[in-house]
């Protein structure tokens, strides 16, 4: 039963046919509120039923859908009789002339190109909408008077109902063409303007009166848009109706881009007797997609470009530079602990230093030389260069002295240095994204030597950064796979000769890399932010052992972890230290916690607290690597520290070369002066134990007496009771 739209007071019935379910409900939606009875289909299959089952005013078809695109649809629909005056309105999100040309040829009245614009929607469907119902009325009308005219009784009766009709077809044409929101020129057969709305005059700037009897030609741009305005022409002789971007001329001259609509009227002869041209100002639409294009190849912060566009520009100059002879530099920039900006002054502090750096950079680089930002505060610089490489050279320095001075940012003096890596196309590959590659591990190679300095790739640099990077894969889970294991090296009482305790040492077993020294993947761990959970692991693993060995009977023995400098640094340890002790219910006077002089030297002063709290627990500190580094003698009596560790490069010509044996003594009295006591490590001979033990060392460890055991064998080793003065 077909629906009586006038009845329910509504503005038109409207179909559209949409695939994307988005575009749909806000189509649907918009016209709702606006109206419209609406009724949807998703594909052109029921497109085709929806419109056979009850035709409505007008149809939105999309063109790109699956199975029957939307061309396919409109020819249907133009095949059947009761559904070929049914206006059509195309729906794209290409703006493909073709395209155009052949929904016209289908029969399409108008297009709407995506994305969609609330108020164009609204004005079009309006205008067809009404120019339909016109239309009908018309063609009704028509029928009406042929039917009179052959009834030849009710003649007079119906002329008086055509005038009426044709009054009201008037007043509505004439309301649709004061309403709409987009410009509208009516000319004559020769182009000559005979009709203008309201909107044309806000758009051009040109009132009705100004341009009557005016040829069109006078909104024409001109030269500016010849191609564009010959093309229309041809188009519209052709085919009587041409649509697409032209760029117009307002009354001061100014020119802007607009969306054309131009068709013909003909009379019943098909002689042309009219021209009708819909235009519409496109100007925000133009700016909203040149700001869109803009951000899709530049960095929104600094404004320069960004990866894709980088590697655009690197295939030119690398073309450029093949042909000239020369080769491409890639260097790879990255201010260093840029971090500590944002963290002490806020990240928009951060931002605007990275604005500077930007700006600082392309105006420092060459005219030709290309600056990207690939995201954080990395940059990159293209650098067409000779094989010597010297202006890449001079560039990396003149950047590193520039950045090393103190940035003035919103009042505050900010101090940014950076590193930079560099791979050259000659040797480290011929492709963007593997020069890149390269320059990034030249980049870390840069900060391992001290940050604020520029690095050359090298194969064997580019070796060393897989294996870094292979260890730090395999190490993340680690402790989740149980690979790791602690072994025990006893320490010896050189005076009883007996043991009283041991030193953790952790070990690595892995199924891919094998056994992993721990001087490889400990600084790693620290490097990468794992050192905690695995110090963590260790002082649970050592506190559940000792707690064993204590219930068995083995002995109260003492056993010395490794604190390693990020754990000595972090809040969270003393804590742990503290609730690990109560878990296992052990005293804190078996528990050692061992630390180098290079973790305590750094900062003496906060060391010194952090020592304090430690301390505090119970726990027996060690100083590791003692001799090694730079201690200060000032700061060493500060510390409250129970036991000084001879390092083992001392203690291995202790008994042959005098410089280490006067270090070795020197280390023994100084800390004994300080009530500690001493540990020598590395100790492997009689000699060695010999000299230790006249001299007043109090422990050793070493593989003269046991190497590093696991918890199996050091178990052994308790119930043994081995006794150094029985070797």
């Amino acid at each position: 039963m077909h629906r009586d739209l006038s009845e329910q007071q509504t503005k038109g019935e409207v179909l559209i046919v949409e695939d994307t379910p988005a575009s749909l409900k806000l189509l649907s939606d918009l016209l709702t509120e606006a109206g419209y009875y609406v009724r949807q289909a998703p594909n052109g299959e029921l497109a085709l039923w929806t419109a056979q089952s009850r035709p409505p005013e007008l149809i939105l078809l999309d063109i790109r859908m699956p199975g029957i695109d939307g061309f396919e649809v409109c020819r249907r629909l133009k095949a059947t009789p009761e559904l070929n005056q049914v206006p059509v309105i195309f729906l794209s999100a290409q703006h493909d002339t073709d395209d155009k040309v052949r929904g016209f040829e289908l029969g399409a009245v108008d297009f709407i190109a995506k994305p969609f614009q609330a108020e164009e929607i609204l004005a079009r469907t309006d205008a067809h909408v009404k120019l339909g119902r016109a239309q009908k009325a018309l063609a009704e009308e028509r029928a009406l008077l042929e039917q009179r005219v052959a009834e030849r009784t009710a003649e007079l009766a119906r002329e008086v109902e055509q005038r009426r009709a044709n009054e009201e077809f008037l007043r509505l044409a004439s309301q649709v063409f004061e309403a709409t929101q987009d410009a509208i020129v009516v000319t004559d057969r020769d182009a000559r303007i005979v009709a203008t709305n309201p909107a044309f005059t806000q758009i051009s700037g040109y009132t009705a009166q100004e341009v009557l009897g005016q040829s069109v030609g006078l909104l024409h741009a001109g030269d500016m848009d010849a191609s564009s305005f010959a093309t229309m022409v041809t188009s519209v002789v052709k085919t009587g109706h041409w649509s697409g971007e032209i760029l117009a001329r307002r009354k001061n001259g100014d020119t802007f881009p607009g969306l054309l609509s131009a068709s013909v009227v003909r009379d019943e002869q098909g002689h042309v007797i009219n021209h009708v041209a819909v235009f519409m100002d496109i100007t925000e639409r133009k700016a909203e997609q040149h700001l869109i294009d803009f951000l899709s190849n530049h960095d929104a912060l600094t404004g320069l470009p960004n990866r894709m566009l980088a590697r655009e520009r690197f295939v030119q100059v690398l073309s450029t530079a093949r042909r000239d002879g020369r080769c491409v530099a890639l260097m790879c920039l990255d201010l260093d602990r840029f971090k500590s900006i944002n963290d002490s002054y806020g990240h928009d502090m951060g931002d605007k230093a990275l604005q500077v750096v930007a700006k600082y950079l392309s105006e420092t680089v060459r005219e030709g030389d290309i600056v990207s930002r690939h995201g954080g505060d990395e940059f990159q610089i293209i650098v067409a260069d000779d094989a010597q490489l010297n202006d890449t050279i001079a560039l990396a320095q003149k950047i590193l002295a520039g950045l090393r001075k103190e940035l003035m940012i919103d009042g505050q003096q900010i101090t940014v240095t950076s590193s930079i890596g560099i791979a050259v196309s000659l040797t480290d590959g011929e492709s963007f994204d593997e020069l890149v590659r390269n320059a990034d591990t030249a980049l870390f190679r840069a900060k391992e030597i001290g940050r604020d300095n520029y690095a050359f790739f090298t194969e064997r640099m580019d070796a060393e950064i897989r294996d870094k990077l292979a260890i730090q894969s395999q190490l993340r889970g680690a402790i989740a796979r149980d690979e790791f294991e602690v072994h025990y090296q006893p320490q010896v009482c050189l005076k009883t000769g007996a043991m009283v305790g041991a030193e953790a040492l952790l070990r690595w077993d892995n199924a891919v890399l094998g056994k992993v020294p721990p001087n490889r993947f400990i600084p790693l761990a620290e490097e990468y932010g794992l050192v905690n959970s695995i110090g963590e692991w260790v002082l649970e693993s050592v506190c559940a052992q000792m707690k064993v060995w204590h219930e068995q009977g083995l002995g109260q023995i003492k056993v010395a972890v490794n604190l390693a400098a990020g754990q000595f640094a972090h809040d969270a340890t003393v804590p742990y230290v503290e609730s690990t002790l109560r878990k296992y219910g052990l005293a804190p006077e078996y528990l050692g916690l061992e630390i180098t002089e290079g973790t305590v030297m750094g900062d003496p002063n906060k060391a010194v607290a952090s020592l304090r709290r430690l301390k505090d627990i119970g726990v027996h500190i060690s100083l590791d690597d003692f001799g090694t580094g730079y201690s200060s003698l000032s700061y060493l009596k500060r510390f409250p520290i129970d036991v000084l560790k001879i390092d083992k490069s001392f203690v291995d010509d202790v008994t042959t070369n005098s410089a280490d044996s006067a270090i070795a003594l020197s280390v023994i009295s100084l800390a004994h002066n300080l009530n500690m006591r001493v540990i020598a490590e590395g100790v492997e001979t009689r000699e060695q134990v010999q000299f230790l033990a006249e001299h007043g060392c109090d422990e050793m460890q070493g593989y003269y007496f046991s190497r590093p055991l696991n918890a199996e064998g050091f178990s052994a080793l308790l119930r043994e009771r081995r006794n150094l003065q029985d070797m």
